[in-house]
């Protein structure tokens, strides 16, 4: 079986407009059209939310408490929880990628797993980008 991150196509699936996009370019203007400027525009757009039922709590798994733990317990700066955590997102978007390449390959797969594992890679792309444009320096 091959490694999902090997492949050199990764990323080449999205599309903005019809155009395909480039994973690893700045974030598009589109996407931070709704982003606020300032904390004051940030409180505004909370105040003006609509009412939207919360979502339950999920329970967590044992290993996920476990790594919590251990994350409030590391002495990290600020920016480099950031780039931690910019790691963690890249390696999970270019897992995502690499299952969309294979089921791409797989004559047997399910459209609506491809799409499904590909709007996912796609929420992390745009999660990495918004982690790296956040300046903590």
């Amino acid at each position: 079986m091959t490694n999902p991150n090997d492949s050199p196509n990764r990323g080449r699936y999205r599309f903005q407009a019809g155009k395909p996009i480039d994973p690893n370019s700045e974030i598009d203007a589109e996407s931070v059209s709704c982003v606020p400027n300032s904390p004051q525009e940030l409180i505004s757009m909370q105040e003006n939310k609509s009412d939207y039922p919360e979502k339950t709590e999920r329970q967590r798994s044992e290993k996920v408490k476990e790594i919590m733990e251990l994350i409030d317990k590391l002495d990290t700066s600020p920016l480099d929880d950031q780039q931690i955590a910019i790691a963690l997102i890249s390696s999970l978007e270019q897992y995502h990628d690499g299952i969309v390449d294979q089921m791409c390959d797989d004559s047997d797969a399910k459209h609506s797993q491809i799409v499904s594992w590909a709007v996912d890679a796609d929420r992390l792309m745009r999660c990495r980008h918004m982690l790296s444009s956040v300046d903590l320096e």
